[in-house]
């Protein structure tokens, strides 16, 4: 059977002398993991196409019988590139990668998972604050994975509110709204506050060694 679908890149490694295999989250919220034969081939073009962060669509071939499925053909979206010009917003783009990669169930499936990272890179990649991302990010991930984080205040704004404008793409003002909320805040300080929460309630976190870099 082939299906089609939009994926965000987790990560790639080589296989064998040709090949790489490549690990996604499907617009469903759906994780798979789909080898691309052939792709070291230079004109092929394929490892720029699953390189981390990239939005893709991809036609594969799915057989419920095997953990690997096999890529047809495919095309980049939105390869974020202002994300990749500037160390501290890969750092924190590549962290949302590795929670979705770490820290979810491995038979995990949620839509609104996948639309959730895809807010967080695009906003990141328009410029705004990474690290104002990432706090909504990890509020989110958090609510989504059955442990909501109430009585968290931003100045004025409550975690509850914070988390409905993010998620609200159609508010065009939503992320001014949220920054100038947290005018003042000190952001590291937020982020070890949520990390150290969540930690508590979502115990694969300790599988996310990315966040040695942002801590």
């Amino acid at each position: 059977m082939i299906i089609k679908s939009n994926a965000i890149v987790i990560n790639s490694f080589s296989y064998g002398e040709s090949s790489i295999i490549s690990r996604l989250i499907l617009d469903n919220g759906e994780k798979i993991s789909i080898i691309i034969k052939g792709a070291k081939n230079i004109k092929s073009g394929k490892v720029a196409l699953f390189q981390s962060m990239n939005l893709i669509n991809i036609d594969y071939y799915h057989k419920n019988t095997r953990d690997i499925q096999l890529f047809k053909e495919g095309s980049l979206v939105n390869g974020f590139l202002n994300i990749k010009k500037h160390f501290e917003s890969i750092k924190y783009g590549l962290c949302i990668i590795d929670f979705i990669n770490k820290a979810l169930p491995k038979q995990y499936k949620d839509k609104l998972m996948f639309d959730i990272v895809s807010n967080s890179l695009s906003r990141i990649n328009k410029s705004q604050d990474s690290k104002i991302v990432f706090i909504l990010f990890l509020i989110a991930f958090s609510h989504y994975n059955g442990y909501s984080i109430n009585n968290f205040k931003f100045n004025q704004l409550s975690s509850d509110e914070a988390l409905e404008l993010f998620i609200n793409n159609h508010e065009k003002n939503s992320y001014l709204i949220i920054k100038n909320c947290m005018i003042n805040v000190d952001l590291n300080k937020v982020i070890e506050r949520l990390l150290s929460i969540i930690k508590l309630h979502i115990p694969e976190m300790k599988n996310v060694k990315s966040l040695k870099f942002i801590n």
